[in-house]
């Protein structure tokens, strides 16, 4: 990447800090590094625009439907871009890959058209699995005012969400390294919701176990 870039890079980073301030429903700052270092990570060796990776992973909540007001039009995103004078172009990619890069919008039917939208969706999608995304998980349930669990998968609780959408993610990863971290990270989730499951339906059995280490 040029100086420039890099210098842009920068930029955009200390705007994004600033923009998730006070985010606390799992999409904050340090969601979006953990995004930017693994989109870095799984660009490596590909021929790919870097530095339209590394914007597109530092920008890609700012907009989020899920966190800002509903029914918001500004782009955010886009005024950030043009207000340090982006070129028309670049700005068209990393929109691009943010409106199209989401579960939601997977659902519907969209999909990214470049390597370096698929690499910024892998990273995005493996932020939202293993240990890190079962504690996102419950922190934007809080963060939504839902209950934990109601005995139902199909209902709108922070553990049915693994079954509708977390669990699904691994198979839905386009790059090869994206596809071996996932793999590692379902054995996480798994191992977490046979555990979970377990205390949740034979809390005495926790307590036997308790009492047998305590002894």
């Amino acid at each position: 990447m040029t100086l420039n870039e890099l210098r842009i890079i920068d930029k955009t980073k200390y705007f994004v800090q600033k923009w998730m301030t006070n985010e606390f429903s799992g999409h904050d700052f340090y969601h979006v590094m953990r995004v930017y270092e693994t989109a870095i990570y799984l660009a490596d060796g590909l021929n790919v625009d870097e530095f339209i990776v590394h914007m597109a992973a530092l920008l890609h909540d700012v907009d989020d439907p899920k966190l800002r007001k509903p029914h918001a039009k500004i782009k955010h995103a886009v005024d950030f871009m043009n207000s340090i004078k982006l070129p028309q172009d670049q700005i068209d990619l990393i929109m691009d890959i943010i409106d199209n890069m989401s579960y939601s919008a997977h659902l519907r039917g969209q999909k990214v058209r470049t390597l370096e939208g698929k690499i910024v969706q892998d990273a995005d999608r493996l932020d939202a699995i293993g240990a890190i995304g079962i504690a996102r998980a419950f922190a934007y349930g809080g963060h939504k005012n839902r209950i934990m669990f109601k005995n139902d998968i199909d209902d709108d609780s922070s553990i049915a969400h693994f079954y509708q959408k977390l669990l699904k993610l691994p198979k839905l990863m386009n790059t090869p390294k994206a596809k071996v971290l996932a793999k590692a990270k379902m054995k996480t989730m798994k191992a977490y919701l046979k555990a979970f499951h377990q205390e949740f339906d034979q809390p005495h059995q926790l307590i036997e176990v308790i009492q047998e280490v305590s002894e």
